[in-house]
């Protein structure tokens, strides 16, 4: 008797651990381990692709990236749409050039868009900006000396990024006292670089790992690209490095390797609306007075005046600068490559006498 009780016994247990092991069916409970989550990835803004280019070196896939503004526009004559207003405000941190770079309209869309003012981080201001003389450009840098990204603290303070970035009204084309066209020296793209690693080790430290050490290579290939065009620049005599172009963006790649921009046909602080019968009669004596026979042309400023100084002097115009922007699929390195390779090859590469050209012309004949 006592036997088959015991067999009811074990036989009921048996069937109660088999229930409780056995995996619940249609329970309608979806199970998340959370021990295996990731983060959600950050959700970084750039209003040009070339700050684009700096972010996502820096970043790499540990970020959403997007950029205001598209490849190959002109930035200057950029306008927002409504979907812009959301990438905005969606964004957790936005970089921007700032020193007058964006437009008053677009930098007055990024403080009424965002949730907080220190997501928006202007890099101009972070970078030792030289400033614009009244003709258009910078005689020399303050100090010249900006190897790699050490002349900066690396204490990661970068508050106050609009110290050169004052409000007043510069639609458009044009600029402020400060040259936002840093991205012609890779020194001082470096310390943007930095900027953009601080600022995503800031609100991002569980990948601060990772962006240091693509910071520090990204670093290393910039020192590589100032050496580069340093030795691309010494090809062509000292005496022969005068140039002329459409509107003032050279005026880094003039302090760092010193090149002479002799005159623009637009000067920084106007659009082409600023040009004047005798802003157009100096640019023409400039060229007839140094003998110059390029003038360089950019892709984002077409101007109507370069066919007229083309029929006045005689000079070669060369087409091809992109100073505002880069192409789909184009890396920085690239782009800052390819332009200064159109200077150098247009260039002449030996000294010559600039008092009679055609003299020389005669002796070869």
């Amino acid at each position: 008797m006592f036997s088959k009780y015991l067999k009811i016994i074990v036989t009921v247990v048996s069937i109660f651990i088999i229930g409780c092991s056995a995996p619940e069916k249609d329970s309608g409970e979806i199970i998340i381990d959370k021990s295996n989550q990731t983060m959600e990835k950050l959700n970084i803004l750039a209003t040009t692709p070339m700050l684009a280019e700096y972010v996502r070196q820096v970043a790499n896939e540990n970020v959403d990236l997007n950029i205001l503004m598209p490849y190959g526009v002109d930035p200057h004559s950029f306008e927002a749409s409504p979907q812009d207003i959301k990438k905005i405000s969606d964004a957790d941190l936005v970089f921007y050039v700032g020193l007058k770079y964006e437009s008053t309209g677009v930098v007055k869309l990024l403080e009424n868009s965002v949730s907080s003012e220190n997501i928006l981080i202007n890099l101009g201001s972070g970078i030792n900006p030289i400033q614009f003389t009244k003709e258009g450009h910078d005689d020399h840098d303050d100090d010249g000396n900006h190897e790699g990204h050490d002349d900066h603290d690396d204490d990661g303070d970068h508050e106050g990024h609009d110290d050169h970035d004052d409000d007043g009204d510069h639609e458009g084309h044009n600029h402020g006292v400060y040259d936002p066209h840093f991205w012609f020296d890779p020194t001082r793209v470096a310390l943007a670089v930095e900027i953009i690693k601080d600022e995503l080790v800031k609100i991002d430290s569980a990948n601060q790992t990772s962006y240091e050490s693509n910071a520090k290579n990204y670093f290393n290939t910039l020192k590589v690209l100032d050496e580069n065009i340093s030795t691309l620049i010494s090809t062509i005599p000292v005496e022969n490095r005068q140039i002329i172009t459409t509107h003032e963006a050279l005026g880094y790649l003039e302090s760092k390797y010193d090149i002479e921009i002799l005159t623009t046909l637009i000067p920084s602080l106007n659009s082409e609306n600023g040009i004047t019968p005798k802003s157009l009669r100096s640019t023409i004596e400039q060229i007839e007075k140094h003998n110059i026979k390029v003038m360089f042309l950019e892709e984002e400023t077409p101007s109507q005046y370069n066919t007229t100084i083309k029929q006045e002097t005689g000079i070669k115009l060369v087409t091809g600068l992109w100073v505002e922007t880069l192409i789909e699929g184009q890396t920085y390195v690239k782009w800052l490559e390819d332009n200064v390779n159109i200077i150098v090859d247009n260039l002449p590469k030996e000294a010559h006498d600039d008092h009679d050209d055609d003299d020389h012309d005669d002796d070869k004949e």
